[in-house]
């Protein structure tokens, strides 16, 4: 009896196992994928929108600025603004990284075992690449920034 419970016990587990490890149906991934990249939309959609705000705030600081014709205060504004949009715009970078990675792991979710590891692995990777260039245009920009500050 205790031979057969362990057997039972077993198979269970095993079954258990092999579920977790289950491809999603492709209309599931299909549907995933699809609210991934709404959420995605919506998301840089708002962050462009921000970097936009951002620009005219800017550009009118500049313009106020050049009215006053002190050339200091308008090349410190001009400075503000560089570092300001760089920001913005890295945001906006990150948003995008941040939408392909979500889309992709969900394309991900297709798969079993190695192939979906690596496929989760070169989504991690992508972002990580993109995060470090948005990072080194942003250093960059506020570099720029700076110089015409002094």
């Amino acid at each position: 009896m205790r031979r057969i419970y362990c057997l039972t016990t077993a198979i269970a587990f095993a079954l258990s196992l092999a579920a977790c490890d289950r491809a999603e149906s492709p209309a599931e991934t299909r549907e995933d994928v699809a609210e991934a990249r709404q959420e995605a939309t919506e998301k840089v959609r708002e962050e462009v929108a921000d970097a936009a705000e951002v620009r005219a705030e800017g550009a009118e600081e500049v313009a106020e600025q050049r009215s006053e014709t002190d050339m200091d205060d308008v090349n410190d504004a001009q400075a503000e603004a560089m570092r300001d949009n760089a920001e913005a715009q890295y945001d906006v970078a990150i948003a995008q990284a941040d939408a392909t990675q979500k889309v992709e792991k969900e394309k991900c979710d297709a798969l079993t075992g190695e192939s979906r590891d690596a496929c989760q692995s070169a989504a991690d990777a992508a972002f990580a690449a993109a995060k470090a260039d948005a990072s080194l245009k942003l250093d960059q920009a506020k570099a720029v920034a700076n110089a015409q500050d002094d």
